[in-house]
């Protein structure tokens, strides 16, 4: 089986995650050729230097293409900037994170992003900024579709379908049927029961005792009742 450039550095970005790898914020230096410490007026700054946001496309279709598009060659600072387009330093400090030190795209010093959380703690990135690029991946063919992989949580992987059915099973089940009827861990059970409503599968398997057993048996109790 051939697997394209894009599927590998998609899979890099998907084994980063399980890692827990931690993203360098860049400095100013790291931009300085790329133009990011620039200001355009038409695009003002998401974020003042130093603050985050919390992502509420993280674990959602979009979110995953934005994800794929940040990793892909083809994504320049150009593209960032021009295209979508966003503030140029944050354009730049996106670039100069993915493409590491050497400033090279498929270089061995690449950090690939591997959530939305490691997009948004880059500088000059906040909400603004990704909704300007979940539209932009959305509308150039980066978003999965229905068939498509969403995501590998815990070891399991889930097609866009899959998780949606899986999400809409979870939030229509109570505590006693989790742990009675299905058999999970009944911290697990008490874990989802009170986060219920759970918007995606990425913040079904953050919860505590939320692992590859629980995930297993709700994609395919879920798969079996939809």
């Amino acid at each position: 089986m051939t697997i394209s450039m894009r599927e590998t550095v998609r899979l890099v970005a998907l084994i980063s995650l399980f890692a827990g790898c931690a993203s360098d914020k860049c400095g100013e230096s790291d931009c300085a050729d790329t133009g990011a410490s620039e200001y355009r007026g038409d695009v003002p700054a998401d974020l003042e230097e130093g603050e985050e946001a919390k992502s509420h496309w993280e674990g959602t279709p979009e979110g995953v293409g934005v994800i794929d598009f940040l990793n892909d060659e083809s994504t320049t600072f150009n593209v960032l900037d021009r295209e979508v387009p966003l503030d140029r330093r944050a354009a730049g400090n996106l670039i100069a994170h993915r493409d590491g030190g050497d400033r090279r795209w498929g270089t061995t010093d690449d950090d690939v992003y591997g959530s939305l959380d490691e997009v948004d703690a880059v500088r000059f990135v906040g909400q603004r900024s990704m909704d300007r690029m979940v539209g932009f991946a959305s509308k150039t063919g980066w978003v999965p579709g229905a068939e498509d992989l969403l995501g590998i949580y815990d070891g399991v992987s889930f097609t866009v379908n899959e998780a949606e059915v899986t999400i809409a099973f979870v939030n229509g089940l109570d505590e006693q049927v989790l742990d009675e009827h299905l058999n999970l861990d009944a911290r697990a059970a008490h874990s989802i029961a009170i986060a219920q409503p759970i918007e995606t599968v990425d913040q079904l398997s953050r919860l505590y005792y939320v692992g590859h057993s629980a995930l297993s048996i709700l994609k395919a109790a879920g798969a079996i009742k939809g």
